[in-house]
């Protein structure tokens, strides 16, 4: 048996309160090719020739191809005086210095890079690899400072292949000062060979030089940009993507919040500085700032929420600081300084959050929970001050993150001591994250194996089903809210998602499989059922900010097609929804002790189902994930709400196989999307087939119009 679920519109009252369209939310961070070019569109690293970053990991590594900022590619040589991950162009013995100065870099620790030109050596200079949206566009803009010693000095700008084919190629003759260019550089054609031969890219920028006589030039501050960018800056497949896949809110934040001096990011960008990124490595431009991100928010259609760092080094005094240059009117100081950086009207952001995962030693500003609710009062205070309409949400702990524990091997008790310390007063909602990893020591994989008399897949389907344990946990924290005065406590579950950890040649639920499409689709029915707390979500998966690098990068998923099949109705101006509780029975698994945070549950359905309805109480739209990942099951419905004139239609997202990978980037190709109408019985019944691993989406509408 499947799933029996009784669906009543007589007797089940639909909840008081209503599903909240910010539960589709993304969540988004500065850490590399994610904002430059997945946002800002710049296809240059280290454009400013600055000192690289490289955070030394705890494996005592630091090398930079070892960070995620960095430009993906493995095999970049580090080069003597030459600026990473640039690479040489020509003749390489002593031509590269980095020298201190220039036009733009790190806050009193600027670098500019000079290349030697040597007598009768040719073309000397630097390039880098990179990819470009060809698909898109043929048109690129390239900005640049440079300058060149008394000799006659040709700089010659190009876009070649891989092989050092020169496809798009501009001269010009340098002055002796430093002097911004700009260059349009056209390709003749798009690239054949896109993820073909190379997981990288098919393309470098190259800025070479010859003289007159010996000599050297200077290069600083480099920019590539699409010649379709939006507003010159943005890029607009990401943009396109977002709009698509119907992304409601976007959380900027994350472990960078912890560091990050809002400051650094407003007025024009000549103006700001390169930081070293401590958090991930690499180096930050800051060009993707307050303004740029808000008026981001603005062309995608998504309410943006904005994560003040906690530190001694980011004061609340900072913070209110950040609130009125963000919502301030013109008479305000910092609300006339963003009307000076060319913003007059307040943006009126109402989301805000202080720290980000603060119990952890990663973060910068970490401590413990009672100094932490206890300083987080006075941002709370001052933030308010500024502008009582703001909601701030505080950073939680995941009631199951025993990692960081102050109780070694026990659930955090953060969440506990911020209700007590704190309380409804200073606290107007609690983040919370949720990564559904599984057993991270690949030494007890094969142990949890033989110890429940299971395989990979069952593995795999316990992951897969933690929403609903996951769900039991929010139940939990809400209880215990409940006792410290919130009715009811606001949830934002900042980032979450399924990142399976997996022994070699297993199936893996991964993002590019429909088993992950069931996690995604199971979370959203907790947050719906959850709904009177869950009031914000935001999923990390990086695919919608786009950028053609194939590393740590992948096509768009089924989990996005399965948010946006979530989303839709939510954006409807037409009507709201309620939450409608279902009658169910069917068949359920018990989930043994996977690792450290899942614990054992009985009773775990295969057919997970939400269902919400109208305002107007004529539709009901059902969603279910059959987390079953080796049979399929079929889902019988029955209730009063079918009628003579009832009309029902099903969307039902699946594959071949729960574990097929998609991997193609413009077509649909590793998974099905199928509408059709439901047949109803005269009794009142319906029925249909759900294939392992799969979702569904079954839209009833009580009347025809």
């Amino acid at each position: 048996m499947g799933l029996h679920t009784t669906v009543r519109t007589g007797s089940a009252e639909p909840s008081s309160w209503y599903v909240d369209k910010r539960i589709f939310g993304k969540f988004f961070e500065m850490n590399g090719r994610d904002t430059y070019p997945g946002i800002i569109e710049d296809c240059i690293a280290n454009g400013s020739f600055e000192n690289w970053f490289s955070k030394r990991k705890k494996d005592g590594t630091n090398l930079p191809w070892m960070m995620r900022t960095e430009i993906m590619y493995r095999d970049t040589p580090l080069t003597p005086g030459l600026a990473y991950p640039w690479e040489p162009a020509g003749s390489t013995d002593g031509a590269f210095e980095q020298r201190d100065g220039g036009v733009h870099g790190k806050q009193g620790q600027k670098r500019f890079q000079r290349v030697k030109i040597g007598e009768g050596t040719g073309r000397q200079g630097i390039m880098q690899r990179i990819t470009l949206a060809d698909e898109r566009t043929l048109e690129y803009c390239l900005r640049f400072y440079a300058r060149a010693s008394g000799a006659v000095t040709r700089l010659y700008t190009a876009i070649e292949d891989k092989a050092g084919a020169t496809f798009a190629e501009s001269s010009i003759v340098l002055g002796e000062q430093w002097k911004r260019y700009e260059v349009k550089l056209t390709l003749p054609r798009a690239t054949e060979f896109r993820y073909k031969d190379s997981p990288f890219g098919e393309y470098r920028l190259s800025l070479t030089a010859d003289a007159d006589g010996p000599g050297w030039f200077d290069l600083d501050w480099v920019m590539l940009a699409s010649g379709d960018a939006v507003e010159e800056i943005y890029n607009p497949t990401t943009i396109e993507l977002l709009k698509q896949y119907r992304v409601t809110t976007l959380r900027w934040g994350g472990n960078y919040a912890n560091e990050y001096n809002w400051k650094d990011g407003i007025g024009p960008w000549e103006q700001r500085c390169v930081r070293d990124n401590q958090n991930w490595g690499g180096l930050e431009p800051n060009y993707f700032g307050t303004n740029e991100f808000l008026r981001f928010c603005q062309i995608v259609g998504a309410e943006p929420l904005l994560n003040v760092g906690f530190s001694y080094d980011l004061p609340p005094e900072l913070a209110a600081d950040w609130v009125e240059y963000v919502n301030g009117d013109e008479t305000t100081p910092m609300g006339r300084l963003r009307a000076e950086h060319g913003y007059p009207e307040p943006w009126g952001v109402k989301l805000w959050q202080v720290g980000n995962e603060s119990y952890g030693d990663y973060q910068f500003g970490y401590t413990n929970s009672i100094d932490f609710s206890r300083r987080i009062q006075t941002y709370y205070s001052m933030m308010k001050q500024v502008d009582p309409g703001i909601t701030i949400i505080m950073a939680g702990a995941d009631p199951m993150y025993v990692d960081y524990s102050e109780i070694p091997g026990e659930p955090p008790i953060w969440n506990r001591r911020m209700f007590e310390t704190a309380g409804p007063d200073y606290i107007d909602g609690l983040d919370i994250h949720q990564y559904t990893r599984g057993i991270r020591d690949e030494g007890l994989r094969q142990d949890w194996l033989t110890a429940n008399q299971a395989d990979p897949v069952f593995y795999n389907q316990v992951l897969v089903s933690y929403p609903t344990q996951y769900e039991a946990n929010i139940i939990e924290l809400k209880k215990l809210a409940e006792r410290h005065g919130f009715n009811p406590l606001i949830l934002e579950i900042g980032e979450w998602n399924l990142e399976p950890e997996t022994e070699g040649g297993w199936p893996k639920a991964e993002y590019e499989t429909m088993a992950h499409a069931c996690y995604v689709s199971s979370m959203l029915n907790a947050f719906i059922r959850q709904g009177d707390a869950v009031k914000y979500a935001y999923q990390r998966d990086n695919t919608l900010y786009y950028r053609a690098y194939p590393v740590d990068m992948r096509p768009v998923n089924p989990g996005n097609d399965t948010s946006r099949l979530y989303a839709e109705p939510f954006l409807r101006e037409d009507t709201r929804w309620r939450h409608l509780p279902l009658e169910t029975e069917g068949s359920a698994f018990a989930m043994p002790q996977t690792w450290v945070r899942i614990r054992p549950m009985d009773d775990v359905p295969h057919v997970d189902a939400a269902a919400v309805i109208s305002d107007r109480q004529d539709e009901i739209i059902l969603f279910l994930a059959n987390r079953d990942m080796q049979d399929a099951h079929t889902v019988r419905l029955q209730g009063d709400w079918a009628g003579e004139q009832t009309e029902a239609s099903l969307l039902l997202q699946y594959s071949d196989s729960p574990f097929l990978v998609h991997a193609q980037w413009d077509r649909r190709t590793g998974y099905h999307l199928n509408e059709s109408a439901l047949a109803i019985t005269s009794a009142g019944c319906a029925e249909f087939v759900m294939p392992a691993g799969s979702v569904a989406r079954l839209h009833m509408r009580l009347e025809v119009w």
